[in-house]
C-alpha cells in the first residue's frame, strides 16, 4: 500500500516539460522592484480613472468593494499557488496540476488572450493623449495607420532582452508616480478654490450604487485583473518565493494609491457628463493646471501606456510559449532568439491577431467607443480565467496535503476557513465583474442591447479561436515527436554571465 502511495506520489509530482526547460534556457533577470513595476503596468491602467470617475463619488465605494470581494482574493491565491509552483506559465502549470492538461489550456488561454485585445485598444489609447496633447484630429484611414505603426514599434521593443525591457519599465514607474501626484494635486487645488466640480455627497462616497452605476462595478474589476500575469515568467524571477509575495503586496498598494488619487482629481475637476472615458483623467489637467501641464501630461502618459503594452507583449508571450513547449501548438512557437533568448515567435504573432483586430474594428465606429468596447470584451473573458486560479487554490489543498505538510512556503492564513472565505468571495466577486461587464454598458450614450452585441461578440470570437487553436494546434504539433520538438532548444547553453546581465 506504502509503494503504491509512493508510486502516485512520483507520477503526480513528475515535472512538466514548461517546469523543466525554461529554468535551463531563460535568464533569471526580475528582481523584486522590477516585478512591482511589471505588476503594475500590466494591471494599473489609469485611464479606467476617466470611465469610473463619470460615475461621480460613488466611484470611490466602487473602487473599495471591487478591491475587496477581487483584488485581495486573487492577490492571495496566485501568491500561494506561485510558491508552490514557481515555474514558467503561471496559470497553465497551476490548472494542469490541480485540474487536468485540457482545463490547464482552456485556463492559461482565457489568461492570454487578453492580450489580444489590450494590444488592439491600446494603440488607439496612446494616440487619443497625443491628439489631446497637439489639439489634433485625423481621419479614420490615417488614425487605423497609426494605430499599427505604433502596435508593432510596441512589438519591435518587445523583441529586445528582458533585462533591457526592465529597466525600462523600472524608470518609468517613478514616472507614473509624479504623473499620479500631478493629477490628484491639481485636483485638490481646485476642488479648494472652485469648489467640487462633482458635488459631494457621504451617501455616494460610501454607498456603492448598483441601481444607478452598477457597470461600474465591472469596469472596477477590468481594472483590477492580472494579478496572475507576472506569473507567467517565474522562471525568470531571481527568486519566486521571496519576490512573488513581495510583488503581490507592494503592487497591489501601489496600483490601489493611483487608481483612487487619479479618480478623486478627476471627480472634483470635471463634472461627470463632461469626463471623456479615454483621456478624462488627463483631460482635467486642461481646467485644473497652468497652461501646458495638460499637453506634457498627456504625452508622458502616452508614453506610459507605451511601456505598458510592452510589457504585456513580453510577459503574455511566456503563455505561447509554455504552450509549445506542452505540444498545444507547433514547434515554431517554442523558438527562441538565441540572443534575447525571447519566445519571437510568440511576441510576433500577438502583434499581427491584434493587427487584425484594429483593422476590422475600428474601421466600424468611432475610435473611443471601439476602445472600450474591446475592454468590456477583455473583462469577459479576463475574469473567466480567474476561476483558474482560485478553484485550483482548494483542490491544491486537498492533493498536494503532503506537500503543504511538509514544506515552507507563502499560504493564505487561516487554514480551510481563510482558503473557502478567500475562493467563494473572490468567485462570487468574479461572477459579479462578468455580469456587469456583459450587461451594463460603460458608455452613456450607448444603450445596454448594443453594448451586449459588441462585448458579447468580441467575447464569442475569442472563445472561438480558442476552439480552433485547441483541436487544430495540438494535431499540428503531435506530427512532431516530443524530443524532435524541443531538440532546437538544447544548442542554448545559458550562462552565469547572461543570467546577471
Amino acid at each position: 500500500m506504502t509503494q503504491e502511495l509512493e508510486a502516485r506520489t512520483s507520477e503526480r509530482d513528475k515535472l512538466l516539460t514548461t517546469e523543466l526547460v525554461p529554468e535551463q534556457v531563460l535568464p533569471k533577470v526580475m528582481t523584486t522592484f522590477g516585478l512591482v513595476a511589471t505588476y503594475v503596468f500590466i494591471i494599473c491602467w489609469i485611464t479606467g480613472s476617466s470611465i469610473m470617475a463619470a460615475g461621480g463619488w460613488t466611484a470611490i465605494p466602487m473602487w473599495v468593494l471591487g478591491i475587496a470581494t477581487f483584488l485581495v482574493p486573487a492577490a492571495m491565491a496566485v501568491a500561494e499557488l506561485g510558491n508552490l509552483w514557481p515555474g514558467e506559465g503561471g496559470v497553465y502549470i497551476w490548472a494542469t496540476r490541480t485540474m487536468g492538461e485540457t482545463w490547464g489550456f482552456i485556463g492559461g488561454y482565457l489568461s492570454w488572450i487578453p492580450v489580444v485585445l489590450n494590444s488592439a485598444s491600446s494603440p488607439a489609447i496612446i494616440l487619443q493623449f497625443l491628439l489631446l496633447a497637439f489639439h489634433a484630429k485625423l481621419g479614420l484611414t490615417l488614425t487605423i495607420i497609426l494605430q499599427l505603426v505604433l502596435l508593432w514599434a510596441v512589438v519591435g521593443l518587445a523583441l529586445a532582452k528582458l533585462a533591457a525591457n526592465q529597466r525600462i519599465m523600472n524608470t518609468v514607474f517613478v514616472v507614473y508616480w509624479v504623473l499620479t501626484a500631478v493629477i490628484f494635486i491639481s485636483g485638490v487645488v481646485y476642488a479648494v478654490r472652485h469648489g467640487s466640480a462633482t458635488p459631494f455627497t457621504a451617501h455616494a462616497a460610501l454607498v456603492p450604487d448598483f441601481a444607478g452605476a452598477g457597470f461600474l462595478y465591472g469596469t472596477v474589476l477590468l481594472y483590477l485583473v492580472g494579478v496572475e500575469t507576472p506569473y507567467n515568467m517565474g522562471a525568470e524571477f531571481l527568486s519566486v518565493r521571496k519576490s512573488g509575495p513581495r510583488m503581490v503586496v507592494w503592487g497591489s498598494v501601489a496600483l490601489v494609491i493611483i487608481y483612487l488619487l487619479t479618480t478623486l482629481g478627476t471627480i472634483m475637476v470635471l463634472p461627470s457628463d463632461q469626463i471623456d472615458p479615454v483621456t478624462g483623467v488627463i483631460g482635467m489637467l486642461g481646467t485644473a493646471a497652468p497652461k501646458g501641464v495638460m499637453e506634457v501630461a498627456a504625452i508622458v502618459l502616452a508614453c506610459i501606456v507605451f511601456v505598458a503594452l510592452m510589457s504585456y507583449q513580453v510577459t503574455y508571450s511566456r503563455l505561447i510559449f509554455v504552450s509549445g513547449l506542452e505540444r498545444h501548438l507547433p514547434r515554431i512557437f517554442t523558438h527562441l532568439n538565441p540572443r534575447t533568448r525571447n519566445p519571437v515567435t510568440a511576441v510576433l504573432i500577438q502583434g499581427v491577431l491584434s493587427s487584425l483586430l484594429i483593422v476590422g474594428l475600428y474601421s466600424q465606429s468611432s475610435m473611443a467607443n471601439v476602445t472600450v468596447f474591446l475592454q468590456g470584451g477583455l473583462s469577459i473573458a479576463w475574469l473567466i480565467s480567474g476561476f483558474f486560479f482560485l478553484i485550483p487554490v482548494v483542490i491544491a489543498r486537498r492533493k498536494y496535503a503532503d506537500r503543504y505538510a511538509n514544506e515552507q512556503f507563502w499560504r493564505i492564513p487561516g487554514g480551510s476557513v481563510g482558503v473557502w472565505s478567500t475562493v467563494v468571495v473572490g468567485t462570487l466577486g468574479t461572477i459579479g465583474g462578468i455580469y456587469y461587464s456583459f450587461a451594463k454598458s460603460w458608455i452613456h450614450d450607448v444603450p445596454d442591447g448594443t453594448w451586449m452585441a459588441w462585448t458579447g461578440s468580441i467575447a464569442v470570437g475569442m472563445f472561438a479561436l480558442g476552439g480552433v487553436v485547441y483541436i487544430f494546434g495540438r494535431r499540428a504539433a503531435h506530427k512532431t515527436s516530443a524530443e524532435d520538438a524541443l531538440a532546437h532548444l538544447a544548442v542554448l547553453d545559458l550562462t552565469k554571465e547572461e543570467t546577471a546581465k
